[in-house]
């Protein structure tokens, strides 16, 4: 019986596109600041002056700090709270705070870590960031370490207003290093309520695998139609035409049981069934028919390579454990469900 891990906090990650005034090409990198209600982060595009990775940490680190002009955002560091050293081990941001940190309610707080994070790790040679208060680990408010955070543990969730956001730990299936088999990736994630269990699955798997020994098994260019669920247990994919695009040392085996696989993980998800504009997807090299559902293959794991578990904080147990049932993204039944902030 799968059991659901506790949501660990109450707060809205809905990322509002924010007109900057630039008409010139893209900038590759974001500040992210607080939007003035202190319900969502904002990321706003921005050019380095420098081009070493330390020194755009601390560019970065102040531009967070600074106040601002614009009346849609404020600093994502705020004025009471002081970074007092940053430490590089590794591709890890070690970021040493003091001040007034543990005085912002814990909605503001996931804010502001969200902020920071999703920042920094916008920069080369930054993959993760691990935050201290005082010389200390810094804790959640369930009082466990929160650990290295990686961008991928903040869902957007552009356009949405959403009041909660929640803590679940994903299992992923990517391609083994050879392309033929696939291997499980446990990674944290934090998602908003309006967020579907088998679209933040899909959404994550198309983000690719974290550990560098793994293949991403959907091409780039790939975009979802629609997703969705039947009384049965059946979830359809509808990927537009790009899913056809063979990816580079990756078998087409791997790259529908990646998914099949990864779905499956949820008590709702019997079967996939894999469409390509509505239709089935002309794929040449499958040992399966994609004209009807796919159940889940554990013959494909490689059961020679270990789980890869991406490094998370203390008390969270897995998504593959869990009932997705118990969820405000897609749930009849909170019976199991901690809300963090308390109003």
């Amino acid at each position: 019986m799968k059991k659901f891990l506790s949501l660990i906090l109450v707060f809205a990650l809905g990322l509002s596109m924010v007109a900057c005034g630039h008409n010139q090409e893209s900038s590759k990198y974001k500040i992210y600041y607080l939007n003035t209600e202190k319900t969502g982060i904002i990321p706003i595009e921005y050019e380095y002056k420098n081009a070493d990775a330390s020194a755009m940490v601390e560019e970065a680190i102040e531009e967070m700090h600074n106040s601002t002009d614009n009346v849609e955002y404020i600093p994502s560091i705020p004025s009471g709270v002081q970074v007092k050293e940053y430490v590089f081990d590794e591709n890890n941001l070690s970021i040493y705070l003091e001040g007034d940190y543990a005085a912002m309610d814990m909605y503001t707080e996931i804010l502001v870590r969200a902020a920071i994070v999703k920042t920094l790790t916008m920069i080369d040679g930054v993959s993760s960031v691990t935050f201290y208060l005082n010389g200390e680990p810094l804790k959640n408010s369930n009082d466990d370490i929160v650990g290295a955070m990686t961008a991928n543990m903040f869902v957007d969730d552009f356009g949405q207003e959403t009041d909660s956001l929640f803590s679940t730990t994903l299992t992923l299936y990517f391609a083994s290093a050879d392309g033929a088999s696939v291997v499980a990736e446990k990674r944290q994630v934090y998602y908003s309520r309006s967020q579907s269990p088998e679209k933040l699955i899909m959404d994550e798997l198309m983000d690719g695998p974290v550990s560098e020994d793994l293949l991403k098994t959907i091409p780039d260019s790939t975009k979802i139609n629609s997703i969705s669920v039947s009384d049965d247990g059946v979830c359809i994919v509808n990927f537009d035409s790009s899913f056809e695009t063979a990816v580079l040392n990756v078998t087409e085996n791997a790259t529908i049981y990646s998914i099949v696989n990864s779905l499956t993980e949820l008590d709702t998800i019997n079967q996939v069934q894999i469409l390509v504009n509505g239709e089935m997807p002309h794929l040449s090299n499958l040992d399966v028919d994609l004209s009807e559902p796919l159940a889940r293959n554990e013959t494909i794991i490689n059961q020679n390579s270990k789980k890869v578990d991406i490094e998370l904080p203390e008390g969270d147990e897995s998504l593959a454990e869990s009932d997705p049932d118990q969820t405000d993204a897609g749930a009849a039944s909170d019976e199991n469900v901690e809300e963090s902030e308390e109003e």
